[in-house]
């Protein structure tokens, strides 16, 4: 193979075009005697190790950056061109690293070294950046701007409210869902408490067109006799156009009819909470729906057959069923899969990768428990995954999204609403995270810390148990991480009286402070009300136990767990917290292949449902098992006695699993999965049903059932909740129970994934000292605006700005003449990525002999745009990586060839330069990356 030296390939193209290229930079001409540069390590000529040698020297254990192996071959060259040349060594080696990842022939051992190593070198490399001193050029780990303006915001507070589409045609047609008896009420708060409510009945209209616009002028006119300024209106979407492909081209056939809904434009002043006189329980279900596994294809490719395996298309989705008889579910414009009682079938927000559990609120609002892969609502995430706290009102809309914000990866597996609308959540964190809010100290001594430092875990790679508790307006009260040597985490939380946490969880290893008896254990904590650690409980079989549930029964709490494949039930006296006290066991027996789908509890009594094929150790069956996996809810005595025992399975000639259990309204309210018929519900209707039923455990008597099915037939509910009041005829509006909820948070630990002690650092001069910003939980925009000005002696510019219906940070240099820098915090405390900031130079620019130059006077600035958490963990992230690395030593060419051109006599600079115009700069950059790759970087 001939060896390829891209830097004449490249000089050829710059002479071609009579041109001096800067690609992520501004550059300088400096004057110096030395002419000749020396050669850089990615030419043929050059003597510097390959790609492949660093690879097996770091996998070795050796360093990423050797300064003796960065050698010059020209005398009296700047100590630039080393650390240049060190750098992209470094780079050239996790490039090398993340290729050798990317090749199917690395065996699983081999690239579990690779991993480990490659983030021993991202670090090592990293610092290096960052510690780097050049003469004659700057560079940077991020970008080069002339501003940074934060990508995240915080939401406005905006008077207005639109719902979904509830007609389709025109303004002036008969909307159906506004038929028949349609009665409800406005309460309209104003800032002095007076509240006044109208009634609407929609009869009053007489024989007028119940129409958009005839039932807005309706509504309005009430509002208006009433002396208040909120007022209705019609929200038009224009239909979308009717295509064809015809012969390979698109042919427009028209467009689709316009759809409708309605507008409220509010007044800031008048604070509106609608009800109606009728209502029913609605049942709200979470289903992943699409094929998990889709069918196999295959296809002709260079003559051969191959075989794809498409990826699945799973969308997370939130259903609301009625349940009375007022038939108040019409259905809507678009929907599809639809089945009778069904009043919306609504997409979650992109992001949403698995909801764990819903509960509804006192407020009538519905709480929502998910794993998030990608931002939500415009919150940006900090890892590969965090936890994400959403709310809905009854109409399906996001209220609010609030993150965990982990540093690394985060899941979501336990939620609880108190009566006084606190939020509890929990789960499994890794890599850092900082806990908010619990006191520290005792007495006069004791202290709310401002923030609390990092906590990595004992093993940083293993994941820890948190718990966060969350106030009714949905800000983080406190938070506690702790853990195991080992994995462990918190699958279950709930309220006790006193406002006290119980949580359930399991662990690998022993608690702090107890004894494991091998495998999983489970384990019981108890916190007070203010976060306050007062005990732990460990215990378990030597196999692989599994907490369920658990449920708290005045001073006492019963947990259930599944041990050796049976059930088992533990009741706690917890009249002293701090000395838990087991008064009773019970075992219900073996799940016959089953699960448990949850514990509740329900009039005194405990409630545990799930599936089983077996006949499970409690009496009293009230309704009988059809002989295969069925759902099950049985009632036993909170004292674990028998005396209250009953039992009700419900299935039908196949195996029917259930997934998630409620209790409501007197009920057992269970969703789950089946293939074939269910009582009352013979006829499928698509391939993987999903199923929900009202069940009165006592008689058996079933009090109401549904069955549906979602995207490509096939559907899999992951949590059900029910609101007892929560069906009406505002669904027929698409209007919400309860209050609207204009305004969110503005504190910016609740509007973003910052968390209380997240940092990140600006130096008001490029290469100078850096100031700390830490993030404190009553930080707004504007008190961290103020605190950066402060932090930098009002050397820096930084205001709060308006982006349509949020407010975002920016962060300017104080004038033209002055620049800064932009670091991220260390320690898993970084907020940048938070806050939707970047690394990197913000500097203005001057015009000087025709080029670009920075506004400072100094030199060159160069940005590598390098995220500093690239990873080999996936194929994706693999491919990512290689591009950043690439693109990356494509920046520091480019500043080694400023370097030559600025070391060159004034004679020789004037030769050919001149302004690259944009489309030559990305022709350059991508010549730069094809050649970067045909030669291995080499």
């Amino acid at each position: 193979m001939i060896g390829l030296d891209t830097n004449l390939l490249l000089g050829y193209f710059q002479a071609r075009n009579g041109l001096s290229a800067s690609v992520g930079g501004t550059s300088t001409t400096v004057a110096s005697s030395v002419a000749k540069a020396p050669t850089p390590p990615w030419s043929t000529l050059s003597a510097a190790p390959k790609a492949d040698e660093m690879l097996k020297s770091v996998l070795m254990g050796r360093k990423f950056i050797d300064g003796y192996q960065t050698q010059l071959d020209v005398k009296g060259a700047s100590e630039d061109y080393r650390q240049l040349f060190a750098i992209h060594q470094g780079l050239a080696t996790l490039e090398a690293m993340a290729r050798k990842a990317d090749d199917k022939d690395t065996s699983s051992a081999e690239l579990k070294r690779i991993q480990a190593a490659f983030t021993r070198g991202m670090a090592e490399v990293s610092g290096y950046i960052d510690d780097a001193n050049f003469d004659k050029l700057r560079l940077t780990y991020g970008d080069v701007n002339d501003k940074a303006k934060s990508v995240v915001g915080v939401p406005k507070t905006t008077p207005r409210y639109v719902t979904s589409p509830l007609h389709q045609g025109t303004a002036t047609d008969p909307v159906e869902a506004f038929q028949g008896d349609m009665k409800f009420s406005v309460k309209i708060r104003l800032p002095n408490k007076v509240e006044t409510t109208i009634d609407f009945d929609l009869a009053e209209m007489g024989s007028t067109t119940r129409s958009m616009n005839e039932v807005v002028k309706y509504i309005n006119t009430k509002l208006s006799a009433s002396g208040f300024s909120t007022r209705f209106a019609v929200d038009k979407i224009a239909g979308a156009d009717k295509t064809t492909e015809v012969n390979g081209r698109t042919i427009k056939l028209g467009k689709e009819p316009d759809k409708f809904g309605l507008k409220i434009q509010g007044d800031t002043t008048e604070i509106l909470t609608f009800s109606a006189p009728s209502t029913s329980p609605a049942v709200y279900i979470t289903q992943t729906a699409g094929d998990p596994k889709p069918a196999k294809t295959t296809k002709v490719e260079d003559g051969k057959v191959v075989t794809v395996t498409p990826e699945p298309k799973l969308v997370e989705e939130l259903v609301k069923f009625e349940t009375g008889t007022s038939a108040d579910a019409v259905r809507r414009p678009g929907d599809v899969n639809w089945v009778e009682g069904r009043v919306f079938n609504v997409a979650l927000p992109e992001g949403v990768e698995k909801v764990h559990k819903t509960v509804s609120g006192p407020d009538g609002a519905l709480y929502m428990l998910a794993d998030v892969n990608d931002a939500i609502d415009g919150q940006t995430i900090k890892g590969a995954g965090d936890v994400a706290l959403m709310k809905f009102d009854s109409a399906g809309k996001l209220v609010y999204a609030r993150t965990l914000g982990a540093s690394a990866d985060a899941t979501g597996l336990g939620l609880a609403v108190g009566p006084d609308g606190q939020i509890a959540v929990s789960g499994s964190v890794t890599g850092g995270f900082a806990a908010s809010g619990v006191p520290i100290g005792s007495g006069t001594l004791e202290t709310i810390p401002k923030v609390v430092k990092a906590d990595n875990g004992i093993d940083e790679t293993k994941p820890d148990s948190f718990v966060a508790v969350f106030s009714a307006a949905g800000d983080e009260v406190w938070s506690q991480r702790t853990g195991a040597r080992d994995d462990d985490e918190a699958t279950s939380v709930a309220f006790g009286s006193d406002g006290s946490l119980y949580v359930l969880g399991r662990a690998k290893g022993a608690m702090p402070g107890q004894t494991s008896s091998g495998n999983w254990d489970n384990y019981l904590r108890t916190f007070d009300a203010d976060g306050r650690l007062k005990s732990t409980t460990q215990f378990g079989t030597s196999g692989e136990d599994k907490p369920v549930g658990l449920i708290v029964d005045g001073t006492s709490v019963v947990v259930a767990s599944v041990e050796a494949s049976e059930v088992q039930l533990r009741r706690f006296d917890m009249t002293d917290p701090k000395v838990p006290t087991l008064t009773a066991t019970r075992s219900l027996g073996t799940l016959g292949g089953g699960s448990i789908a949850g514990v509740t509890m329900d009039g005194g009594n405990i409630v545990i449902a799930g599936s089983t094929g077996a006949t499970l150790g409690v009496g009293n069956t009230t309704r009988a098992s059809s002989g295969s996996v069925d759902a099950f809810a049985a009632r036993i005595s909170a004292d674990l006695s028998s005396g209250s025992d009953a039992i009700a399975y419900y299935g039908g000639s196949g195996d029917d699993r259930a997934t998630a259990i409620t209790v409501a309204d007197g009920k057992v309210w269970l969703t789950g999965t089946t293939k074939t018929d269910l009582p009352g519900m013979d006829n499928a209707v698509g391939k993987v049903d999903g199923f929900a039923v009202g069940l009165d455990i006592g008689t058996g008597a079933i009090a109401w059932s549904q069955r549906f099915t979602g995207s490509e037939k096939m559907t899999t509910p992951t949590s059900i909740a029910v609101d007892v009041g929560g069906a009406s005829a505002l669904d027929r509006l698409g209007l919400p129970t309860g209050k609207i909820e204009y305004s969110d948070s503005q504190l910016v630990t609740s509007a973003t994934s910052a968390r209380p002690g997240d940092t990140f650092q600006i130096r008001r001069r490029i290469g100078g000292p850096a100031v700390t910003i830490t993030i404190e939980a009553t930080d707004t925009l504007e008190t961290l605006a103020k605190k950066i000005q402060r932090a930098t002696s009002f050397g820096v510019k930084a205001e709060v700005v308006s982006d349509g219906d949020v407010r975002k940070l920016q962060i300017r240099p104080q004038n033209s003449r002055s620049s800064l820098e932009i670091l991220g915090g260390k320690g898993g405390l970084d907020a940048l990525e938070a806050l939707g900031l970047n690394e990197g130079f913000v500097r203005s620019t001057v015009m000087t002999d025709g080029q670009m130059t920075p506004g400072d006077g100094g030199s060159a600035m160069y940005g590598l745009k390098m995220p500093r958490d690239l990873s080999l963990s996936t194929k994706d992230e693999i491919k990512a990586t290689i591009d950043k690395l690439t693109m990356a030593m494509s920046v520091l060419r480019t500043a080694y060839r400023d370097l030559e051109q600025g070391m060159k006599p004034a004679s020789e600079t004037k030769k050919a330069t001149g302004e690259v115009p944009a489309y030559l700069k990305n022709q350059l950059a991508n010549y730069q990356a094809g050649l970067n790759r045909l030669t291995g970087g080499g």
